[in-house]
Parts: C-alpha cells; structure tokens; sequence
C-alpha cells in the first residue's frame, strides 16, 4: 500500500481525557485458555483463523485498507485528544490487529495506523462501524521484539515511558510488514529526534501563557521523556497544575530551573536543556510525605518550601503571583489537613462507675 497523506483532515473531535491505563476498552476480546500462565508462549488466542487479506480484500466493514485510510482523514474519531490527526503526516501502514498489554488477561481487537513519527491506536466499534480513539504512542525510544516461542504473528513493543504491548497480526504478510516498517520507522525517529517537526518545545518554554500550559501537558503526554523512572506519565493521573519555577536544595547550590508539575498524588520535576529540545525527569515526590511552606515574599520573590520525611528542604521560586498561588494551592490541600487529623483517634470518654450502696 502506498502512503497516504493525513494533512486533508481538519479535526478530531474532543475528547474526555482518557489516558493509556484506559488503553484496552471491552469490545471485541479473546480470551487466553485457563490452563496456560502468563508465559510467552500462552499468549496466542484460542482461536487464531482469521483470512488471510491482499491490498484488495476488504479488511473491516467490507472496506479495503485504502478506503480505511480514507475514512480516518474524512470522518471524526471518537474521543480524540491531543495534536490534529492531521499533523501526523502519511499514513506508512495500517491494519486490525489483537492488543494486549502485561497487566490485561484479554486480548481486544484495535486498529493500529503508522505515521513517522507515532503508533496512534484505535479500537473498533462494530456497531457504529466507527473507530474510537485509545491512544497516540511516540516512535521516539520505543524498542521492538519479536515473540518466537509458541507465538504466531506477534511482537512485543515496549518503551522508557511505555509499558509493554503485544501485538498479534493476522498473518505472516501484515506481521512482516509491521515488522519492517516500524523498525525502520523507530530508527528514523530517533536519528531525527533533534530536528523532529513535532518538536515544540522551544514555542512552549517558558509557559507563561495559559495556552502554551495546556499545549505542553499535551506534549508531555505524547512524547519521550528522557531518564523517565517508574510508571509512565500517563498513569499518574491529570495534570492539576504546570509552571516554570527555579528550584535550589542543599545538593544544588544555586537555583535550577525546572518544569513543576502538580499531579493528584505527585508533585514532578522536569528540566528542559538550553536548546529547548528536550526534556528530562529529574525526579517525583508523593504529595502524602511533603509539605508546603510559605515563605517571605518581600523583595518581589515568591518562594515557598517544601519539606518531607524523605527529602532535604527545597525552595521553590515562582515567577508570577498566579504561579505562586496555584502552587500553594495545590500542594496545601484541605483535605490533606483533614486527612491528618482523621488518623488520631477519638478521646475516649470514661464511663462512669456506679456506686454501690
């Protein structure tokens, strides 16, 4: 199939902010047999016939993998997020596949469509013969293995900010088809990584503008984090609340800057390089174990501490009121004061003794 180019759709529509934990949706699934583990070599489907396709078979709804293409640029894909679809570029190979990650005992069926520079995911609503929309992966550090053992048509595709999927193609054909497209496709994407088109962080630092906010919380979700530790950014929740601020602890000396990213249950740390390309993790605090201090804001600095149990204190100096405020905002929460004072127990009243006469 030749490329097909994706520029011509406007569009998607909104989405509600799902994000890759709700990757596997109920819908079409197959189940893995009972009595095999979670071992690679139990992790073909029950039932694996499926016809083989040619460029001119019908692959889904009666519709050629060309008319599929077509259907994406032309029509809106439910639940949509993040950048345009038609930001990202020709369309290098698509079919329908069997997705499964490590941590789901059932394999669903998607609809997976390679760019450039993404691995976008679609699941596949069957009434409505739409596609829904699931999840946008970056080609950028992500690594590809071929299952051998006991497997047909399957790889492995894994990442520093991803976890681990599996994919089951339909036929030896589409399997070595994805096979070399995407690894071609993963190394281009990691030569060019410097001068990616995608790229726009240099635009969006520093985010001193509500717009430039929400744009790097979409980036931030879409794209490699480098030294990234621990479960993906995706999984910690949304976003409350993003800033520049200078940060300095006893370690550092003097002050850094730093991206400052308040998450329901974590606080984050990211540092972008001088050239504005990158972005690196630099470390995540529970918000259960800190504190936030408010400090003196003469002289124009609006600086607050945070103190914890399992860190050294760090001053942290925003460079807006607003900035200040929110942050406060967030990291002070009522009902982490109320949570506190629920854990001490109740005085306990003495009955009082009956006397006897």
């Amino acid at each position: 199939m030749g490329c097909c180019n994706l520029s011509a759709r406007q569009a998607g529509s909104a989405g509600t902010g799902q994000d890759e934990g709700e990757l596997l949706k109920p819908g079409r699934i197959r189940m893995w047999s009972n009595s095999e583990g979670q071992s690679e070599a139990s992790l073909h489907p029950k039932d694996p016939a499926i016809l083989a396709e040619t460029e001119d078979t019908a692959v889904l709804w009666g519709r050629t993998r060309e008319e599929l293409a077509n259907l994406l640029i032309t029509q809106p894909i439910s639940g949509w997020e993040g950048m345009n679809i038609h930001s990202l570029g020709e369309i290098i190979w698509s079919s329908l596949v069997f997705l499964r990650s490590y941590c789901m005992e059932e394999m669903c069926e998607c609809y997976i469509v390679l760019s450039s520079s993404h691995l976008l995911i679609l699941s596949v609503d069957r009434t409505k013969k739409a596609f829904v929309y699931e999840g946008l992966l970056p080609l950028v550090g992500m690594r590809l293995r071929k299952i051998a053992s006991g497997i047909s048509h399957t790889f492995e595709i894994s990442g520093s900010m991803t976890e681990s999927r599996l994919i089951c193609c339909q036929n030896a054909a589409d399997f070595n088809m994805w096979v070399q497209h995407l690894q071609h496709q993963i190394k281009m994407a990691n030569a060019h990584r410097p001068v990616s088109p995608n790229n726009n962080i240099s635009f969006l630092v520093p985010c001193d503008e509500q717009w430039k906010k929400r744009e790097l919380m979409r980036h931030l979700l879409c794209n490699t984090i480098l030294k990234w530790e621990g479960k993906p950014i995706q999984h910690l929740g949304r976003i409350q609340y993003l800033t520049m601020v200078q940060v300095a602890s006893g370690c550092m000396g003097d002050s850094e800057e730093r991206l400052l990213i308040v998450f329901p249950e974590d606080l984050l740390f990211l540092s972008v390089d001088k050239d504005r390309t990158a972005i690196t993790y630099k470390g995540k605090l529970p918000l259960t174990g800190i504190q936030a201090k408010e400090k003196s804001a003469t002289l124009g600095r609006l600086q607050f501490e945070i103190t914890g149990r399992l860190t050294e204190p760090i001053l942290i100096t925003c460079s807006t009121a607003e900035d200040y405020e929110k942050c406060l905002f967030y990291l002070q929460k009522p009902e982490k004061i109320l949570d506190c004072l629920t854990l001490r127990p109740p005085p306990i009243i003495p009955k009082k003794s009956r006397q006897h006469q």
